[in-house]
C-alpha cells in the first residue's frame, strides 16, 4: 500500500465501500503535487464562488462590494472587517 494511503484517515465515509476508498486515496496519492495543487486550487475557486452566490441569494440588493465585505466578515470577523474597511458599516454575511 502506498505511504500517501496509510496517512489518510482511517475512517471510510459511510456511503464509500472501503475498496472504492483505498482506491480513490491511491489516485489522489498517484497525483504530482502539482496535479494536486492544481485541483486544490480549483477547488478553492469553486468554493469562493459558491459562498459569493450564496451571500447574493440571501442578499439580492447587495452590489459586489457589499459581497465581498459580507464574505471578508464571514470568513475572518468583525474585527478584521472594520479594520478593512473603516469608514463602512458592517453588512450581513
Amino acid at each position: 500500500m502506498h505511504d500517501m494511503v496509510r496517512r489518510n484517515p482511517p475512517v471510510v465515509p459511510a456511503d464509500t465501500s472501503p475498496d472504492v476508498w483505498r482506491r480513490q486515496m491511491a489516485a489522489i496519492a498517484a497525483r504530482s503535487p502539482a496535479e494536486r495543487l492544481a485541483e486544490w486550487t480549483e477547488f478553492n475557486a469553486a468554493m469562493s464562488r459558491l459562498e459569493a452566490e450564496a451571500v447574493r441569494r440571501r442578499h439580492p440588493d447587495y452590489d459586489d462590494d457589499q459581497v465581498l465585505r459580507a464574505l471578508v466578515r464571514h470568513r475572518y470577523g468583525d474585527e478584521l472587517t472594520r479594520a478593512a474597511w473603516p469608514d463602512r458599516a458592517l453588512v450581513e454575511p
